[in-house]
């Protein structure tokens, strides 16, 4: 009788153990709002720059639901490598993961774009990426979309790049790069890029690239700094690969062109001394003007000077005696050290 109860509160528990069991039901893991779900990047792009490849993408700002994106705690970017003959149809295997903290992301404040470089790269390897925005646990967008970068080594730098200022221009020239990074010869067309910026940090390239290692930089603002580098570049399998720059260099043009002389002088005798007339110069950047005398078998020598706003001249201590002697005048500029005209057409003056 006793063994009879033990065995139906055994059959009772176990059957209340398996309603319990039922009614409870297994728990999954919470689904994530979507109005906390970053939007997926759909610019991610990539290209050559020297030995590394970059990539950009603009950082996310919205949800999925189209709501502010509160915050962004990392990316993850995924990589393939594959061979530069593998199948491009197959399936993408990415074997690895980087995880970009927001901090490490190297951002452009203004344009709200984010950028990563790799430079560990096998040479005639496809590189395919793709990346996704994480906002928190669990919260991560969707894939990016994919970008293909088949590697190549670039060309070396150009060597002994030298810069000469000029008025308004400054002239470049280097040497032409012979190989590739990796040690090999370079072959075929290479060309190049020159870069220009006011700044050391700040340099984008002016040009089509040339054949030539040499460029003319015109138009430029006497007076003010500019700095280079130049890259070589090479075509191959229609790619455009970017080799590595030179090192920066910077110039500084300056004025070199005089203005024209003045004309049509007069002289006349005065109580005072003999006074020298003359046209005014039409310059932008005239300072003044210098005046000179000589004798009939001497060479003209400066006796005086005078700034922009006049066009006379007194000299107060001719030559003394019945004699001829001549004058002449130049215009000089603003630059320094001034630029000074030729001389004018002279004008004698007879004493006797």
């Amino acid at each position: 009788m006793k063994q009879a109860h033990i065995t139906h509160l055994s059959i009772f528990l176990l059957g209340l153990f398996f309603l319990l069991l039922c009614g409870c039901g297994r728990k999954t893991l919470p689904i994530p709002p979507q109005d906390a779900v970053p939007a997926p990047i759909t610019d991610l792009s990539a290209h050559q720059d020297g030995n590394k490849i970059v990539l950009n993408w603009t950082i996310p700002t919205r949800t999925t639901a189209g709501s502010r994106l509160p915050q962004i705690k990392s990316f993850q970017l995924f990589r393939a490598v594959v061979a530069e003959d593998a199948c491009l149809t197959c399936p993408v295997s990415f074997t690895s993961t980087i995880e970009l903290p927001l901090a490490q992301v190297t951002q452009n404040a203004k344009a709200k774009t984010g950028q990563y470089s790799e430079t560990l790269l096998r040479p005639e390897h496809r590189y395919i990426y793709k990346i996704r925005t994480r906002a928190g646990w669990r919260l991560i967008s969707d894939d990016s979309n994919q970008v293909a970068f088949l590697w190549f080594s670039p060309p070396e730098a150009p060597r002994e790049l030298q810069v000469t200022a000029g008025d308004q221009q400054v002239s470049l020239k280097w040497q032409a790069a012979t190989r590739m990074v990796n040690g090999e010869p370079l072959t075929g067309g290479l060309r190049y890029r020159v870069y220009r910026g006011k700044n050391a940090k700040d340099l984008q390239v002016i040009n089509e690239s040339v054949a030539t290692p040499s460029y003319e930089d015109i138009g430029l603002i006497n007076g003010r700094h500019y700095f280079y580098k130049v890259t070589a570049e090479l075509q191959r399998d229609n790619a455009r690969i970017e080799g590595l720059a030179s090192p920066i260099i910077s110039a500084t043009p300056h004025d070199l062109t005089a203005p024209p002389p003045p004309r049509n002088l007069v002289v006349v005798k005065m109580a005072a001394g003999i006074k020298i007339l003359w046209e005014r110069t039409a310059s932008s950047d005239l300072a003044g003007y210098r005046v000179y005398r000589r004798l009939a078998d001497g060479k003209l020598t400066k006796i005086g000077e005078v700034d922009a706003s006049g066009n006379a001249f007194v000299d107060q201590k001719p030559p003394t005696g019945p004699t001829s002697w001549y004058y002449a005048v130049t215009s000089f500029d603003r630059a320094q050290p001034a630029n000074e005209s030729t001389y004018s057409q002279e004008i004698i003056y007879e004493s006797f």
